[in-house]
């Protein structure tokens, strides 16, 4: 029988990817910025093959951009971008809404009370990161509980750029965190009822405002440096 043991550059890169992933999404490396593959691979104590074989990985889920003979940079969005994401995004979750408490709605609901509850708290210690990450956690759990594999693919090609974007350009908003706070209470409650068309219509605006934030906050940023994408000439 062939061999079926996992090689170890494998499973390095993997290691790469997840850390990186975690580190564009709490903001360590920002929109835009370049990625020194050398300098990377030798925080992290590895060879630059998985390095590169990550930074590969992470372009497929939009969060790098490997531009040749000009190095790897953090995704770099433009307004119309995140307008197109965002979109994609409300499509994806509105769908799994709807599969999520056609057959799994107990456990959705038991996700979602935990997660809500750690929120809270998050929000009272002023914690930006955690809560961002339990924020792009409960989107996940519709998608999770949808019983659909092709709807978390295909949520999973912008769920990295969503969780990024949302530490990136709304950290210092905390006014912005408690309104959706109060939405994401309303879609507990409105997931424990049983209520798919109005949890819809809360996300639809919930998206909707979060559009609107980062297309403005980048615009903003990009006018203040000059236009143009990063490692553009």
């Amino acid at each position: 029988m062939k061999s079926l043991k996992i090689k170890q550059p494998k499973l390095l890169a993997q290691l790469v990817v997840e850390r990186v992933r975690q580190a564009i999404i709490d903001g360590d490396f920002a929109l835009g910025e370049q990625i020194s593959e050398e300098r990377l691979a030798e925080s992290l104590g590895v060879s630059r093959t998985p390095v590169r074989d990550a930074m590969i990985r992470l372009q497929l889920q939009g969060l790098v951009s490997i531009q040749p003979k000009r190095g790897t940079f953090v995704f770099d969005p433009v307004p119309q971008d995140v307008i197109d994401v965002c979109r994609f995004r409300k499509m994806l979750e509105m769908g799994a809404i709807h599969l999520a408490l056609g057959h799994a709605r107990s456990a959705l609901v038991k996700d979602l009370q935990i997660i809500v509850a750690r929120m809270r708290d998050a929000l009272a210690d002023g914690d930006v990161v955690a809560y961002g990450r339990l924020d792009s956690s409960l989107h996940q759990c519709f998608v999770n509980h949808s019983g659909n594999p092709y709807i978390r693919d295909a949520y999973d090609l912008v769920s990295g750029q969503i969780a990024a974007l949302r530490t990136t350009l709304t950290s210092p908003a905390h006014d912005l965190r408690r309104i959706s706070f109060g939405e994401h209470e309303r879609f507990l409650a409105m997931a424990t009822d049983n209520q798919p068309d109005a949890l819809c219509e809360l996300l639809g605006a919930h998206i909707d405002r979060t559009e609107d934030v980062f297309a403005a906050t980048l615009k903003g940023r990009r006018e203040a440096r000059g236009g143009g994408r990063a490692g553009s000439a």
